[in-house]
């Protein structure tokens, strides 16, 4: 009964994730005829110029992120910044608007970020075409970070409602606000489709062949599309031998752009009308499924590898899929296949139908980065923003990461130079420790097993024990844990907590709401058993952890 926890939170997050999706409710001002006016704050000016000649140079090459954004080091909130109105049934609205001029896009991180119960925020542009929201206590984090997705406009609002019960309870301080200079947003794929990514690029439901577009078809649910502190990447959903949705997110060590709390995810950004490698301008998506925050697990240099757990939640209606892999090494029979969001563009395929070789090169200052190398890709490339995304064999399963490379456009095809992907199999169990190597995170139980499908095809051997971890739809994560142990259900109910140890002896005990962590740090190492007891909603069940 090991990593418990992982399983149940999937489907915590999928209650919790409903207010992650844009365009889903309204402000409370918007229902206003009168309120407080606000004073702007405007973004002082910068140097575009030199960040575009910049932007020149390092989009030649993957090894550095994407960068779309110019950002701003402020200290904006309710003490020192925007207005407050009262409803007459006593809840109140704080308001902030932001003004960058020229921008394409706009988005913010939060230094501090605590959002009792019931209290919403919203971000919009100020003629309300595209609203951002909700977000909710759901994401409250023990360091009170978040980053948000991406609103179009150079005039943004951001909206915190409080319902009068919490008065007073919550707080919001902005330390960085990014100016979006290149176009990457949904208002302006409907006025410039999207079109920043080379003519080459194959959207992700072009064909590639009979033999992998079925496999395809699902992969693409695995794929998310990030934003950092204004650079972009990719990554991956990936699959743990519990095979239990937990969260762990697979993308490139060089993709460090901020605290990993502050970044924000976009999965399935597909276009319902591919453009395959033609001059012919991609459709947006319809939905905009986006979560924030995240907290790094493992990372080396090695194999420009980075492990994430996504903290915000995923909705369970994304129909998302955690991509399977293989750790063995050896040289995949047959092609490779990547998918990603090169130019922050949305999802494109690539396929090269030769065995990548091994080879070691010079990255990121580490002589000995160990990669698979595709010599040239023969349908489609990959570009600045690909950086992360996973290298697929031809069963689907993961061998690698991009990168770096030379691979790009030359009008309709590829200029035939490589790309290098991270080795999984030196990512696995590089170094001692869990924070440097990915065994200890996908294989748990330690199955010794050095392939796994993907989430949806099954696995009838590596799997958790069978006993079912899904009570209530109460998760327990992560487990075995260093000592800070997460505990959530999907609603807002009440929930009590009683840890025992091997002998029956209470060692710690309360109440949670929505997410929180309990803190067993003090605790020895060794196997505990935690007692849920659903207050508000009745029921009950015990679950053994493991404290290292």
């Amino acid at each position: 009964m090991k990593n418990i926890v992982l399983s149940i939170l999937g489907l915590m997050l999928c209650g919790l994730m409903n207010g992650q999706i844009t365009n889903e409710g309204f402000p409370k001002s918007w229902e206003m005829k009168s309120k407080q006016n606000v004073s702007p704050v405007v973004m002082p000016s910068f140097d575009l110029k030199k960040m575009q000649t910049e932007d020149v140079e390092n989009d030649k090459s993957i090894e550095k992120p994407f960068r779309f954004g110019h950002e701003f080091k402020v200290d904006l909130g309710f003490k020192n910044a925007g207005s407050w109105d009262v409803l007459p049934n006593g809840d109140r609205i704080w308001r902030l608007q932001l003004i960058s001029k020229g921008a394409k896009s706009i988005n913010v991180v939060f230094n501090t970020y605590r959002v009792p119960t019931g209290a919403t925020i919203y971000l919009y542009n100020n003629d309300r075409t595209d609203v951002l929201g909700a977000y909710t206590n759901v994401f409250n984090r023990p360091d009170e970070m978040l980053g948000t997705w991406m609103v179009a406009g150079e005039n943004i609002w951001i909206e915190y409602y409080e319902p009068k019960k919490v008065s007073g309870q919550g707080e919001l301080n902005l330390s960085r606000v990014v100016h979006g200079y290149r176009s990457i947003t949904d208002i302006e794929v409907q006025e410039k489709a999207l079109n920043d990514s080379g003519d080459c690029n194959r959207d992700v439901d072009c064909p590639i062949g009979n033999d992998f577009d079925s496999i395809k078809d699902r992969l693409k649910h695995s794929v998310a599309f990030i934003i950092m502190q204004g650079f972009v990447c990719s990554g991956n959903l990936i699959n743990n031998t519990n095979n239990d949705r937990a969260p762990f997110f697979l993308t490139a060590n060089h993709c460090d752009a901020g605290d990993e709390s502050t970044w924000a995810f976009r999965f399935n950004w597909i276009s319902p009308d591919p453009s395959c490698a033609t001059t012919a301008n991609s459709t947006d998506a319809v939905e905009n499924q986006t979560t924030s925050g995240a907290t790094r697990l493992a990372t080396n240099s090695e194999s420009d590898v980075r492990l994430l757990r996504l903290d915000g939640g995923l909705d369970d209606t994304w129909d998302l899929e955690f991509a399977g892999w293989d750790r063995s090494g050896d040289i995949p029979t047959g092609f490779t296949v990547g998918i990603h969001h090169p130019a922050g563009d949305i999802m494109k395929v690539c396929r090269d139908d030769a065995a990548p070789t091994k080879f070691i090169r010079d990255f990121n200052g580490n002589t000995t980065t160990e990669f698979w190398k595709i010599d040239d890709w023969d349908l489609g490339v990959t570009e600045g923003g690909s950086s992360g995304s996973a290298l697929f064999d031809s069963k689907g399963r993961i061998i690698g990461q991009l990168a770096g490379g030379f691979a790009a456009c030359n009008g309709t095809n590829d200029n035939g130079t490589e790309d290098w992907y991270g080795r999984f199999d030196v990512s696995w169990d590089f170094g001692t420790t869990d924070a440097t190597r990915l065994s200890n995170w996908l294989d748990p139980q330690n199955t010794g097993q050095t392939t796994l499908n993907m989430l949806s095809e099954g696995n009838d051997s590596g799997g958790g024990d069978g006993d079912g971890d899904e009570v209530e739809g109460i998760i327990l994560f992560p487990n075995p844990t260093e000592g800070m142990l997460m505990i959530s259900n999907g609603s807002e109910a009440v929930l009590s907590y009683i840890v025992f140890d091997v002998f029956g002896k209470s060692v710690s005990e309360g109440r949670v709401i929505g997410t929180s962590e309990i803190d067993l740090t003090l605790l020895s190492s060794g196997m505990y058993f935690v007692y849920i007891e659903n207050i508000s909603e009745g029921g009950d069940f015990t679950r053994k952890i493991i404290v290292r």
